[in-house]
């Protein structure tokens, strides 16, 4: 529990120290440098979490039978077909509308908030794609990019009524 809070401080005070790193390197070359930063800071969390078991040789034994994981439970191929309905529209609009959002309150020149918006949008698409498809549980990721379009789509009603 202890070495979970350390991380999650640790990537806390990551957040704030990206931001002052783009503010400080300019908007459009700063976020590209945040996003770099971000995904090699991850990148190494995730390799030095990683743990390597040896494999197992053991002799099939008469065991209790585990329930089936969600992939491989029956079902009916409407399931594969929400999944990459959900992966490819509502990932679209979710990127869209957050790429939006930051470009309307980015500080910055219009053209560079523009350019970094063009840039941001693809980036984030393939990552909640990938979230979309690798995670088991379908509900996760829909909640968290209806979250995130409405957070953006408030964000964007409020600079266009400001």
């Amino acid at each position: 529990m202890r070495r979970k809070r350390w991380a999650a401080a640790g990537w806390l005070m990551l957040i704030p120290a990206l931001l002052l790193y783009a503010l400080w390197l300019g908007v459009a070359i700063g976020l590209m440098a945040v996003l770099l930063a971000f995904s090699l800071c991850a990148m190494i969390v995730v390799k030095f979490g990683e743990e390597r078991q040896p494999v197992r040789r053991s002799e099939p034994r008469a065991k209790a039978q585990k329930a089936p994981e969600p992939d491989e439970r029956p079902g009916g191929r409407w399931r594969g077909w929400a999944r990459g309905a959900a992966a490819l529209l509502l990932t679209a609009i979710t990127a869209n509308a957050v790429g939006a959002a930051a470009a309307g309150i980015a500080p910055g020149a219009r053209l560079d908030r523009f350019a970094a918006a063009v840039v941001f949008v693809p980036l984030l698409w393939a990552c909640l794609v990938i979230w979309m498809l690798s995670d088991r549980v379908m509900l996760r990721p829909v909640l968290g990019m209806i979250g995130a379009s409405a957070i953006a789509g408030s964000t964007i009603a409020w600079i266009l009524l400001a």
